[in-house]
C-alpha cells in the first residue's frame, strides 16, 4: 500500500470518468469500483460501461449492487440518503481488500454549492454550511475545486465517453430542482456563484475547525466516555458546548445527533439534578449530580 494508491468510485457519469482519467494520467496505483443502485432501467448498462472502460484502460474493477429503494422503504429514509450510505458501505471493504490507501469520489464545485444551499434551506449550522470537505479520513475529493463546465471541457478535450443519467433532469428531486431552477436564478445576481460559495465554505471551514479543536480539547480533558461535567459544559461558549455534546453522542452511537438533540442536552445541563430526556435514535440524556450522561437504550 502506498499513500498514492486510490480506489475511485466510478458511476460512469462525466465527473467520475474525468476523475478516473486524471488519476490514471498521474500514474497513480488505481482500482475502480461501481455500485449499482438498481434504481433506473439503465443501471445495468451503466455498470457494463464502467467495466468495459476499466478493461480498456487496464484498471482493476469491482462491482457491487443493492436494492436501494427497498432498503430506503425498510428504513423509512430518503432514497438519496440511503443510496449514499449503501455506496460508502460497499466502497470501504473494497478499498481494504485491494490494499489501497484512499477512496476518491468525483464531487465537484457545483455539487458543493448545491449541498451548501440545500443545508441552508433546512437550517443547518456552521458544519453544514461548510459544504463537502475536500478530505474526510481516507476519503478524498480531488476535483472538488473544478466546476461542472470545466469537467465537461476536459472530457471534450480528451475525447472521453461517459454516461448520461436521465434522472438528473427530473426536478422532483430536491437537488435537481435546485440545480435547474434555483441556481440559474441566483446566477443572474452573481454569475460567479459557484466560486463565491467555494470561498465561503473555505472560510467557514476554518472557523469550524477552530471551534471543533477547542471542543476536542475540552472533551479530552474533562470527558469520560459518554459523560461530561455539567458545570464545565455550562461555562463554555455555546458553539463549543454544542460540539462537546456532539462528541458525547458520537462516543455512544458513532453518528452525530440532530440539532434538537444538542439543544436538549444543553438545556438539561443548565437545569437541576435528575432531569432526563429521550432523544431520537434510542438515546437518553440525563443529569446525575453534576454530570451529563448519554446512554443508549437496549432493545
Amino acid at each position: 500500500m502506498t499513500m498514492d494508491s486510490v480506489l475511485v468510485a466510478v458511476s460512469g457519469g462525466a465527473d467520475s470518468v474525468a476523475l478516473l482519467h486524471m488519476l490514471r494520467e498521474e500514474g497513480r496505483e488505481l482500482a475502480a469500483a461501481h455500485y449499482n443502485h438498481g434504481l433506473r432501467p439503465e443501471a445495468d448498462a451503466d455498470e457494463a460501461f464502467v467495466k468495459t472502460l476499466c478493461e480498456d484502460w487496464g484498471i482493476p474493477f469491482t462491482a457491487g449492487r443493492g436494492d436501494v429503494a427497498a432498503e430506503a422503504a425498510r428504513r423509512g429514509a430518503g432514497v438519496e440518503e440511503t443510496a449514499r450510505e449503501m455506496r460508502y458501505a460497499f466502497l470501504e471493504p473494497v478499498r481494504s481488500e485491494r490494499g489501497l490507501c484512499r477512496i476518491a469520489t468525483a464531487h465537484n464545485a457545483d455539487d458543493n454549492a448545491e449541498t451548501v444551499l440545500l443545508n441552508l434551506v433546512r437550517g443547518a449550522g456552521l458544519s453544514g454550511l461548510c459544504g463537502i470537505p475536500p478530505q474526510r479520513g481516507h476519503i478524498i475529493r480531488p476535483i472538488l475545486h473544478l466546476s461542472r463546465a470545466e469537467i465537461l471541457a476536459y472530457l471534450t478535450e480528451h475525447n472521453l465517453p461517459y454516461r448520461e443519467d436521465a434522472s438528473n433532469a427530473d426536478t422532483v428531486y430536491r437537488r435537481n430542482y435546485l440545480r435547474h431552477e434555483i441556481i440559474p436564478a441566483l446566477k443572474t445576481l452573481n454569475p460567479a456563484l459557484t466560486d463565491a460559495v467555494t470561498r465561503l465554505t473555505g472560510l467557514l471551514r476554518e472557523d469550524d475547525e477552530y471551534l471543533t479543536a477547542l471542543a476536542r480539547e475540552e472533551f479530552r480533558q474533562y470527558g469520560d466516555g459518554a459523560s461530561f461535567p455539567a458545570k464545565r459544559l455550562n461555562s463554555l461558549p455555546k458553539p463549543v458546548a454544542s460540539r462537546v455534546c456532539r462528541m458525547l453522542v458520537l462516543s455512544v452511537t458513532g453518528y452525530p445527533p440532530e440539532r434538537s438533540g444538542l439543544d436538549a442536552m444543553l438545556d438539561i445541563s443548565a437545569g437541576g439534578n435528575g432531569r432526563r430526556r429521550d432523544l431520537s435514535g434510542g438515546l437518553t440524556v440525563a443529569k446525575t449530580g453534576n454530570t451529563i450522561v448519554v446512554t443508549r437504550k437496549t432493545p
